[in-house]
């Protein structure tokens, strides 16, 4: 990637903060600060200027300058080595800021931009260029440049772009007439409350602390490749070390990636449904194929610059790919020792790419929906770690209410309120708040669990700050009790 790094760099001290982690050596005269176009500039004033920037001649000690310029520019080049993600279509994307509004043509740049300033979006590209290519009879390769020119794409047909498109401002309950229902009612509680009553924190917090070794976890980087195969590596350690022992088991396990075509792969662990009787008949067949999906994301980004700014993302998303990953292993548990046999097929996902646009779940949720697969409902965890309060504030668990199914949201109250010993309150979190509007976008129920009723609560997210000292992993393990009630409960048919 051709980087230009002065003109990049931004005047904060996340920044600052990133530089010193990357070890460079920056000499005591470097000022940093905003452009008029909303860019950022490093300038090399004399030491006897900088306490006098206001109204100084802003004289640049080019040497310096361009020490640093080397100094970041090899450390792209070495240390983190970028995909061509934003090459395959021209250096722009299509991005959707709203349900309401049209995307619009951005460049990298501005995605950046819109990242800094707290917008969220979804990147439907894709979606787009899949659909145009279909509707030409030109194949599905959009990494060739040579099929059309991209910005020829018609985007005035906005309601075509998902099967389903549902408002951000409330919940709506998606038709599900011919989806298996949910119940209403949990029927597992004297095999459940024993298992969450016995969880520790041990595993999670040693997890956490080696995810959150990785520089950071961008997903078009060689980091965020590197964090994905230990994090599947690790999965696959569990599995191995749980079902070597239970060959008994009809129930099968396994965990693959799910490659994007940037870096980053999602991660996708199953465990293969088994109906409960010995019968063969195609009812029995038809609840084994039904899936349940519990979820995370396991991307990080420094939001000044995401590609090689220090992102330890321990609560965005780490908290949430610890959470669900120690109800896999604890599922995997009960597993050997012959007390979980769903009758679904429960998978557990841990995406890529949802900081780009929540690329990774709608690469996998329109997979699904091309393939007729059904979905009973995706249970989704981004951050629930931050319990850092007011004092007359309660911790609680956070549902959200937009761009979700009300149907299962009611079901992760129940959860809550039978599983955990936190009460629930529900927020808001605006279009493409995360993996969860994916899923809810194409016409399957999800619902989606936050660390608390405030979305801004904790402002460490997309800098160093977001460290695993900052977390609360007590806190966590009720989220953790969530997603293995929310496995017996819905894992089998009613």
């Amino acid at each position: 990637m051709k980087f230009s790094a002065l003109s990049y760099v931004a005047a904060t001290a996340p920044l600052l903060t990133s530089l010193v982690q990357l070890q460079l050596l920056i000499p005591n005269n470097i000022i940093v600060e905003a452009k008029p176009s909303n860019e950022y500039q490093v300038v090399f004033q004399p030491l006897q200027q900088q306490q006098h920037l206001a109204g100084s001649s802003n004289n640049v000690n080019y040497y310096y300058q361009g020490k640093l310029q080397e100094m970041l520019l090899d450390q792209i080049n070495t240390s983190n080595e970028i995909g061509d993600f934003y090459a395959q279509t021209n250096y722009k994307r299509l991005i959707k800021t709203s349900a309401h509004r049209k995307p619009r043509w951005m460049t990298e740049d501005d995605i950046h931009t819109l990242r800094r300033m707290g917008v969220k979006f979804m990147d439907v590209t894709e979606a787009y260029i899949s659909k145009h290519l279909a509707s030409s009879n030109q194949g599905s390769d959009i990494s060739s440049k040579d099929i059309f020119s991209i910005e020829d794409i018609d985007i005035d047909d906005n309601q075509s772009l998902m099967i389903h498109e549902h408002s951000s401002s409330s919940a709506k309950e998606i038709a599900t007439k011919d989806l298996p229902k949910l119940p209403t009612q949990l029927i597992y509680q004297d095999t459940v409350k024993p298992i969450v009553s016995n969880l520790t924190t041990s595993y999670m917090e040693d997890t956490l602390k080696r995810f959150t070794e990785f520089h950071n976890r961008y997903y078009d980087s060689s980091y965020g490749l590197q964090s994905s195969e230990w994090l599947l590596k690790r999965i696959q350690s569990l599995i191995d070390e749980y079902t070597s022992s239970s060959t008994s088991s009809p129930t099968k396990v396994t965990v693959k990636h799910f490659k994007h075509k940037f870096k980053q792969p999602s991660i996708i662990a199953r465990f293969e449904g088994q109906p409960h009787t010995s019968s063969s008949s195609n009812n029995n067949k038809k609840v084994a194929d039904e899936t349940v999906i519990i979820s995370a994301h396991q991307d990080s980004v420094n939001m000044w610059i995401p590609w090689f700014g220090r992102a330890p993302g321990a609560d965005d998303d780490g908290s949430g790919t610890v959470t669900i990953l120690e109800a896999f292993r604890t599922l995997l548990v009960q597993l050997q020792q012959g007390n979980f046999r769903p009758q679904r097929t429960v998978e557990f996902h841990w995406y890529a790419g949802e900081e780009g646009g929540l690329l990774g779940s709608q690469d996998v949720a329109h997979y699904y929906r091309r393939h007729d697969r059904t979905v009973v409902g995706q249970l989704h965890f981004d951050m629930t770690g931050y319990n850092k309060r007011p004092k007359n504030k309660d911790e609680i668990i956070g549902v959200v209410v937009d761009n979700t199914d009300i149907e299962l949201s009611n079901l992760l109250r129940l959860l809550a309120k039978t599983y955990s010993r936190l009460e629930t309150r529900d927020l808001e979190c605006g279009y493409a708040c995360s993996d969860h509007a994916s899923w809810n976008q194409v016409g399957y129920r999800s619902a989606m669990a936050y660390e608390c009723d405030d979305l801004e609560a904790n402002s460490n997210i997309h800098s160093p700050k977001d460290v695993v000292e900052t977390v609360d992993f007590n806190h966590m393990v009720e989220f953790t009790k969530l997603a293995i009630g929310y496995a017996y409960e819905v894992g089998n048919a009613i």
